[in-house]
C-alpha cells in the first residue's frame, strides 16, 4: 500500500524561528561535537527546516543536501541560510531520492518527533548512508525536559480538557524518553549506538516576548491554545503569568531545554 504524501502543516518559517530558533543554533554547535560527522564529507540533513544545521554543518567543512516537506521552510533556508556547499531541496523523508550508501552521514534535529511514520525515516537515513557512516539525530525529550512548555501546558491541562489531553499524548510517546530513540536505532540495524542528554538554555525577554511564541508560534502547543475561546485563552495566560514571574518583577527568563542526541554506525 502506497504511503500519502508527507503532509507538513509547519509553513510559516518567521514563526518558527520565533518559536524555534531561540534554542536550534545553540543546539546545532553541540550537537555536532557530540555526533563526530568528518569534515569533507557528504552530509544530508533531514527536514532541515530553515537551515540550521545545514548552515552549522557547511562552516564544519562539510557537504551539505537539506532536504525539507515544506516549501515556506526551503525559501527561508535559501534566504537566510545559503553556502555554497548546502543544497536545499523539497523531499518526502520516507521516500529520498537518493542511491544507496550516497552520504557519509544523514543527521536530523528537531524534526523525528513531527514526522510520522519515524521508523521509515531512519531506515531511509540508514539505507542512504555508507557503511561506517554516521546516522544521528536530536529530539526535545518529552517527559520532563521542556519547561518552557510544561507551564503553558501543565497550566492549561487544569484549566480546560484539551490541554489534559495534549499533555498525555505528548507524555506517552516514549520514543522521546531517555534511550527510546537509541532503541530505535538499535532496531534499525545501526551499530555502536549512543545516546546523550544535552541542555541548551532558552532565553525570553519578557512574559509578553515568552508568550507570543506560544500565540504566534506552529505546532500541538500554540494550535491548542488558538483554538479555545478568548476567555479560556486568558485564563491560562493569567496562571502562566503567575508562574513565569514567580513574585518577581517581569524581565529576562532562562529555562532549560534538555535534547536526546543519539548517533550510530551504518554497520559494515
Amino acid at each position: 500500500m502506497e504511503t500519502a504524501e508527507l503532509q507538513y502543516n509547519w509553513a510559516d518559517a518567521d514563526a518558527y524561528e520565533t518559536f524555534i530558533g531561540r534554542w536550534s543554533e545553540h543546539l546545532a554547535g553541540q550537537f555536532l561535537a557530540r555526533v563526530n560527522v568528518a569534515p569533507g564529507g557528504r552530509v544530508l540533513d533531514v527536514a532541515c527546516g530553515t537551515g540550521v544545521l545545514s548552515k552549522a554543518l557547511a562552516e564544519a567543512g562539510t557537504h551539505v543536501i537539506g532536504v525539507d516537506a515544506s516549501e515556506g521552510y526551503l525559501e527561508a533556508a535559501r534566504r537566510r541560510r545559503s553556502h555554497l556547499n548546502i543544497a536545499y531541496e523539497y523531499g518526502d523523508a520516507r521516500h529520498m531520492r537518493f542511491d544507496n550508501s550516497f552520504f557519509d552521514a544523514a543527521v536530523s534535529t528537531l524534526a523525528l518527533d513531527v514526522i510520522p511514520e519515524i521508523e521509515q525515516v531512519v531506515a531511509e537515513m540508514k539505507r542512504v548512508t555508507r557503511p561506517g557512516g554516521v546516522v544521528a539525530s536530536a529530539v526535545t525529550q518529552f517527559l520532563g525536559g521542556m519547561p518552557a512548555f510544561d507551564l503553558v501546558i501543565n497550566t492549561g491541562a487544569v484549566l480546560e480538557p484539551d490541554f489534559g489531553k495534549l499533555r498525555s499524548m505528548r507524555a506517552a510517546r516514549q520514543l522521546f524518553w531517555p534511550n527510546g530513540q537509541a532503541a530505535l536505532w538499535r532496531q534499525t540495524g545501526l551499530v555502536d549506538v549512543t545516546e546523550v542528554p544535552v541542555v541548551v538554555d532558552c532565553e525570553y525577554a519578557s512574559f509578553a516576548d515568552y508568550w507570543a511564541t506560544f500565540t504566534d508560534g506552529q505546532g500541538p502547543t500554540p494550535d491548542t491554545l488558538m483554538a479555545l475561546s478568548d476567555d479560556a485563552r486568558a485564563s491560562i495566560e493569567r496562571h502562566v503569568r503567575a508562574g513565569y514571574l514567580v513574585g518577581l518583577p517581569d524581565g529576562p527568563r532562562s529555562f532549560p531545554m534538555m535534547f536526546r542526541v543519539v548517533r550510530g554506525l551504518v554497520p559494515a
